[in-house]
């Protein structure tokens, strides 16, 4: 047994328990963070071994939106990003014929041309957010309205891809609820962090790095008024390692939350347990390949995407940069992430190859895999999956249960909290980190009084 006299345990060392723990070191609140994993950043984490000077995402790929935190967070360490071009250089695949944006497309072209694009970006969007009850999948919606080719694919990326969802997994009434909270206008621009998410999470934690204690799985939390009592296991222990303190962060992933990995005693509120149960977490697997040999930028310039409406969308992540080695990144969600994931390696990637084939004009030459790196997020048991969605008949009321605190001891934060419209993104996970804080901040000084700022 080892006893703590800190105040506050942060379970989690993700992007949420690192803002959490950042908000009670400036406040002065001593704590300790706890991290199953022997590095921080959880569903963050940047490959440099791949490609060398081109920091590789294997987690979360992008930072969304122009005012959003990660922004602040970034300049204040001296780190830089660049906008990622996906609507200007995006290449759309109907029929295996690459379509760019209506101005580069030809207008006559019923998959991708301008009534396509309009109809994509204008008409759908509208008539999904004027969508009366009852509520309905995005795949029901749009076989109702039959669009052109290329409204699908458009719609389908921003509406149901973007969460790590299949069509006919996610609902509208909630994702369009949540769109109508979010502090930017839907379809914001995108930016790279050029240094990788893991130097921001280093950077930033390097203030109080003597407070995170890495490799340290939790099994058992048990809260009462008095308290919070933390038993955790090192791989290999036969004794678990209890730590004590007056509160407790729950930063747990979605589904980690959902396989009750974690026992609570008492258990969660009944309204906590439904609203686990009833957000839907996505599947993602992410690939990164290395080509030799291939034609694809000489052919189709240099592009930023290719998406031909299927499981998966395939980055070039060097766009715009000279000099660096010729690297294409596959994300696939939904269900194919969850059957990819059961594969070998090798079946992985002839898969994920396969699918790129087809979304290409014949006699394209892809050329091959050199080397390659992948996380399999479905199969990493601290993960169990990518991010939170909401799913049929789900709203983000359900978030704000999962967001409650239980008394005065028991605190959420992580994406799936984030019931203000920036759920699935690393800034929504730091701002429910900052939110969580306070409120142990206030329960705390409502006990014993405000403690002395550092």
């Amino acid at each position: 047994m080892a006893g703590t006299s800190d105040r506050v345990l942060i379970l989690g060392a993700g992007a949420a328990g690192l803002a959490c723990g950042e908000r009670l070191h400036q406040l002065g609140i001593p704590f300790t963070i706890l991290e199953a994993r022997d590095r921080i950043g959880g569903r963050a984490l940047t490959d440099y071994a791949l490609a060398p000077g081109l920091p590789l995402e294997l987690g979360a790929q992008m930072v969304h939106g122009r005012r959003v935190i990660t922004h602040r967070w970034a300049e204040e360490l001296g780190l830089t990003t660049r906008t990622w071009p996906v609507s200007q250089r995006a290449l759309f695949s109907v029929d295996r014929r690459l379509c760019r944006f209506p101005w580069l497309a030809f207008p006559g072209y019923p998959g991708f041309g301008f009534r396509a694009f309009y109809q994509g970006t204008r008409t759908l969007p509208e008539k999904l957010r004027a969508m009366p009850p009852p509520d309905r999948t995005l795949a029901a919606f749009l076989e109702e309205q039959a669009p052109l080719a290329g409204a699908r694919r458009f719609v389908e990326l921003l509406h149901a891809h973007v969460y790590a969802a299949d069509p006919d997994e996610i609902g509208i009434r909630g994702p369009i609820e949540e769109e109508r909270r979010a502090g930017e206008e839907f379809g914001y621009r995108n930016f790279r962090l050029n240094e990788g998410y893991s130097e921001l999470f280093l950077r930033r934690s390097a203030a109080f790095k003597e407070c995170i204690r890495t490799g340290i799985r939790v099994t058992q939390v048990r809260h009462s008024e008095r308290g919070v009592r933390v038993e955790t296991r090192r791989t290999g222990q036969v004794e678990p390692t209890v730590f004590e303190a007056p509160a407790a962060v729950v930063t747990f992933p979605l589904g980690v939350l959902k396989s009750e990995a974690v026992a609570f005693d008492p258990p969660l509120t009944q309204a906590k347990r439904d609203a686990i149960q009833r957000i839907a977490f996505g599947m993602g697997y992410a690939l990164q390949l290395r080509l030799k040999g291939t034609d694809l930028r000489n052919r189709f310039g240099d592009f930023s995407l290719i998406w031909a409406g299927t499981a998966t969308t395939f980055h070039r992540p060097g766009v715009g940069h000279a000099g660096v080695p010729e690297v294409m990144t596959a994300f696939t969600v939904g269900k194919e992430a969850a059957k990819r994931a059961e594969m070998s390696a090798p079946d992985r990637i002839a898969a994920t190859l396969e699918e790129l084939s087809t979304a290409l004009p014949e006699q394209t030459r892809i050329g091959e895999v050199a080397d390659h790196s992948e996380m399999l997020w479905p199969k990493d048991p601290l993960a169990l999956g990518a991010y939170s969605f909401l799913p049929l008949d789900v709203g983000p009321v359900e978030r704000e249960r999962l967001a409650e605190p239980m008394g005065k001891v028991l605190f959420f934060a992580g994406e799936a909290t984030n019931w203000r419209g920036e759920s699935a993104t690393i800034h929504g996970a730091i701002e429910t980190g900052y939110r969580a804080a306070e409120e142990v901040r206030a329960a705390l000084a409502s006990e014993i009084g405000p403690p002395s700022p550092r």
